[in-house]
């Protein structure tokens, strides 16, 4: 149990009485002493607060700094993910017109994207092209000791972007291969390997020397390649773009316009994202002989859905009948993010997962939205305001279990009464007096939950009731 201020000052005042000088001082209130007692009884309900939040994180991850460091285990690295975006090219010249790999355009906000395929379009005809919103900086390094695992941070952004991507290469342009953490790597070959530290920064790791990888010799001169987004871009449709420099007088006279959204981008891994991502094992990573948790590896690699739940043949069964297809299969029910069609979004999870384990057969199922009932009603002492009472309570089931809350984001949830007292007790000031009391009714489900089940609950969903007690008016001095 954590100490309160309270407590502290009435050790304080124990203490003080034990020397009359001094407790006279403290009667009439010297803040000369007043202060320095008050400061330490302050410092040392804090330390308690502290120490009680530490004895709980081996189990729930309260503080941040512990969600960061455990990220950084689990390799969560704070990188963007850049939009792709698909652009309608009309061509009103009579001679083809061609947008090379890696051609720079410009939105109407001044973001840069990059040509992510080349696309011919024949004179007087009209195409499509597929965009990523990055650009590249690049970052020389001269190596200044020769050390196992030679490590360079690498610099952040200070316009607002976010890093993406890195690659690396030499002085006579030979890239290294990135490789995670250095898996099936022999000894001499030019790998690097990238990994964060709990402050969010992040580092280009490199081998050890007769051991694994290659190690850079002082002086050796390497090149950083960082590629930068501006994270969640969703442009207009049919808002303009255009080409970042011409290069012939026929660059003037296309048309390139917003045809739709693919891939939103979004922004590094938010704490709240970080804290459900870090309740999975920590033994997963990237590849198929570890993982187990495509959930995680969906969720690690693709932002932003509203919805994601991945399942086998093993749970498949145990909700629908038996069949021969299922062997081999794994399920997959998402909601795409805002904007997002649904066949990119596919086509992205699918490699993911085959870029992991190729042996499986994708299967994606629509999700089903069914919304969570229930209901609470509440009894508070009569200094409350009953109707804010009742707001407080909606706002934080809200937060807790609405659409856009992380934790809804998963299939399969299940929703305890154990954890619904908890967080009213804890977040409802006026629930926690010793005279209040509140009772929790959760509508359970028609019928079978299923893994593709997306539950939320709604303010309709919501039925909240607060009334003022009676236990404070009896009578008093008879």
């Amino acid at each position: 149990m954590a100490y309160s201020k309270e407590d502290f000052d009435r050790v304080i005042v124990n203490s003080v009485s034990q020397f009359p000088e001094l407790a006279a001082l403290y009667q009439v209130g010297d803040p000369r002493l007043l202060q320095a007692q008050s400061a330490i009884a302050q410092m040392m309900a804090m330390m308690s607060q502290q120490i009680e939040l530490g004895a709980m994180e081996p189990f729930d991850k309260v503080r941040d700094s512990t969600v960061l460091a455990d990220a950084s285990l689990k390799g969560l690295m704070p990188m963007a993910i850049p939009a792709r975006v698909k652009v309608k090219v009309e061509n009103p010249t009579n001679a083809p017109f061609s947008i090379g790999a890696g051609r720079g355009l410009l939105d109407s906000s001044g973001r840069m994207y990059v040509t992510d395929s080349p696309i011919t379009v024949p004179a007087g005809g009209v195409g499509h092209a597929e965009l990523l919103q990055k650009q590249v900086r690049s970052v020389e390094h001269a190596v200044t000791v020769s050390q196992a695992f030679y490590k360079i941070e690498v610099p952040q952004p200070t316009d607002g972007r976010f890093i993406s991507g890195i690659s690396v290469a030499d002085t006579a342009g030979t890239p290294y291969t990135y490789s995670v953490e250095f898996t099936n790597v022999a000894n001499g070959d030019k790998v690097f390997h990238v990994e964060c530290d709990e402050y969010r920064r992040l580092f280009v790791v490199f081998g050890y020397a007769g051991y694994v990888g290659y190690q850079p010799n002082v002086g050796e001169v390497l090149t950083l390649t960082v590629y930068e987004t501006t994270g969640d871009v969703r442009p207009e449709a049919d808002s303009p773009f255009a080409l970042d420099y011409a290069i012939a007088p026929q660059d003037g006279l296309i048309k390139i316009t917003m045809d739709s959204l693919l891939i939103p981008g979004a922004a590094p891994i938010d704490i709240a994202t970080l804290r459900e991502l870090c309740k999975y094992p920590s033994a997963y990573d990237q590849t198929a002989v570890y993982l187990g948790e495509f959930d995680f590896l969906v969720r690690r690699n693709i932002a932003g859905l509203k919805f994601l739940s991945i399942w086998n043949e093993t749970i498949e069964e145990l909700v629908r009948e038996p069949s021969l297809d299922n062997i081999n299969r794994l399920f997959v029910s998402f909601v795409p993010p805002d904007g997002a069609t649904r066949e990119s979004i596919e086509q992205e999870i699918a490699r993911v997962i085959k870029a992991a384990d190729d042996s499986y057969r994708i299967v994606f199922v629509t999700p089903a939205i069914l919304v969570i009932g229930m209901t609470i009603i509440a009894e508070v002492a009569r200094i409350h305001d009953a109707a804010a009472v009742k707001k407080q309570i909606l706002d934080v089931l809200l937060k807790e279990y609405g659409e856009k809350a992380v934790p809804i984001r998963a299939g399969m949830l299940a929703v305890k009464y154990k954890a619904i007292y908890a967080l009213l007790k804890n977040n409802v000031q006026a629930l926690q007096d010793s005279g209040s009391d509140f009772s929790v009714t959760i509508t359970p489900i028609q019928g079978k939950q299923l893994p593709e089940h997306f539950r939320y609950m709604t303010p309709d969903s919501a039925h909240v009731s607060v009334t003022l007690a009676n236990y404070n008016l009896g009578s008093w001095g008879q």
